[in-house]
């Protein structure tokens, strides 16, 4: 008889709670574009930049698009002569312009509101191993500039086809040929004013050749996964970027490996959250709780929810073409968890990567089979959509029992799985 599974150990993200995240990565509106994302990385005047993956214009949402923002804001800063300069954010964006900055003999002071660094890049230690409770993969791996440190560094990496997903409690292999390029070509035709889910409604008007599910199953496991914003809010034209499937690589024992190697010899202030941002005519001035101080430039790198929020008070006002941008630009919410248990349960896969589909439409988890880092047997979880209203709620312990639920069910009956993941639910919500 075989051994039910036993949990041992898991970790819960919480991003959508994080006051100095409030979200995941930037995603662009109904109504936006990519020049949003250029318009809100243009210098202000030139003592203010603002800069992170939000302003990168076909790298967003990633950490080298974050990193190489951050590298340009600093070569502007000390091409502009500046000699003393803050970094906002401790982020892959902040380090890397830190560093830059540090490598022009500019005088530099990193200012993160955390108690650690790193950002949305966030290893945190579990049962002996490390794992991303953040951004997990170094992506378009051939033209990553931070997959080039971590092989400076040998840090072992492994492979994730991201393309190849084994979907647990599905009755079908996979989308039918030809439905991305459709999804593709309808998006692209679609007018600058529209979200995804009015190009979806319209879609399942006339599904043919196509089914209704398997549309709506697409769209959840491209677009709602790497996103987790809602459908109506996100642009059509622009809403699905690239950059999922390109090569990419997790480092086996987190982010944090390379987080660490760049804040080498730099000098950064931690628990030091900036309330305001004061731009005068020969300075700039933070001002943080129990803090101020003036430097020649700034380099702001927080996320974008964060700026969109006020959480940082610009003096005078941003200029509007940025107050623009931060309205068309807007961040989803994906949550994360890492959980490890007493022996393995499910098949292993080339892929290294499984799709769990929700009982409702724009419910969906993916699934990344981490066992290979250490050898014991560890599943890592992506969460989006309505789902998370549910599941994320109560104690992490809470969280990581109703994330296992699912995952077991649907592993143990492929047959029928909506029905059995609205068991799961209900179980879980009856606790």
């Amino acid at each position: 008889m075989t051994q039910n599974p036993r949990l041992t150990a898991s970790l819960v993200s919480r991003w959508g709670d994080d006051p100095w995240a409030l979200g995941s990565w930037s995603l662009i509106g109904r109504g936006g574009s990519p020049a949003d994302r250029v318009a809100l990385g243009v210098p202000v005047g030139d003592r203010l930049r603002i800069a992170g993956e939000a302003t990168h214009p076909s790298r967003a949402g990633m950490t080298h698009g974050a990193y190489e923002q951050g590298v340009g804001a600093a070569t502007w800063a000390a091409e502009a002569g500046h000699r003393r300069v803050a970094v906002v954010g401790a982020g892959m964006a902040g380090l890397g312009a830190a560093r830059t900055l540090t490598g022009y003999g500019v005088r530099t002071e990193v200012w993160e509101a955390r108690g650690r660094i790193g950002g949305r890049a966030y290893g945190v230690d579990l049962d002996g191993f490390t794992f991303d409770l953040g951004a997990n993969w170094l992506q378009q791996y051939d033209g990553n500039a931070l997959a080039r440190i971590a092989e400076e560094l040998s840090l072992p990496v492994i492979a994730t086809d991201f393309g190849d997903p084994l979907v647990l409690g599905s009755p079908s292999a996979g989308a039918p040929g030809g439905l991305e390029r459709e999804l593709r070509a309808r998006l692209e035709r679609a007018s600058p004013q529209d979200a995804i889910a009015d190009v979806v409604e319209q879609w399942l008007r006339d599904p043919a050749p196509f089914t209704a599910d398997e549309i709506l199953r697409l769209v959840d496991a491209e677009i709602v996964v790497d996103s987790g914003a809602p459908l109506s809010w996100l642009s059509a034209r622009h809403g699905f970027e690239p950059g999922v499937g390109e090569g990419d690589r997790w480092i086996v024992g987190s982010y944090r490996l390379l987080a660490d190697h760049l804040a080498e010899r730099l000098d950064v202030r931690l628990e030091r959250p900036v309330r305001s941002v004061r731009i005068g005519e020969h300075e700039v001035t933070l001002v943080a709780d129990g803090f101020e101080e003036a430097f020649d430039a700034v380099i702001v790198t927080v996320p974008l929810p964060v700026l969109k929020q006020g959480r940082i008070e610009f003096e005078p006002p941003l200029p509007p073409p940025h107050r623009t941008a931060l309205e068309r630009l807007g961040a989803g919410r994906v949550e994360k968890v890492v959980l490890r248990f007493d022996h393995r349960f499910w098949p292993v896969h080339p892929a290294g990567y499984y799709r769990v589909h929700g009982p409702e439409a724009t419910c969906v988890s993916e699934w990344l089979d981490a066992t290979e880092a250490d050898g014991v047997p560890t599943i890592v979880g992506l969460f989006a959509g309505p789902w998370l209203d549910r599941i994320w709620s109560g104690s992490d312990d809470d969280v990581a029992a109703r994330a296992a639920e699912i995952f077991q069910r649907a592993r143990a009956c492929p047959a029928d799985q909506r029905s059995q993941i609205r068991a799961a639910m209900s179980s879980t919500d009856d606790r």
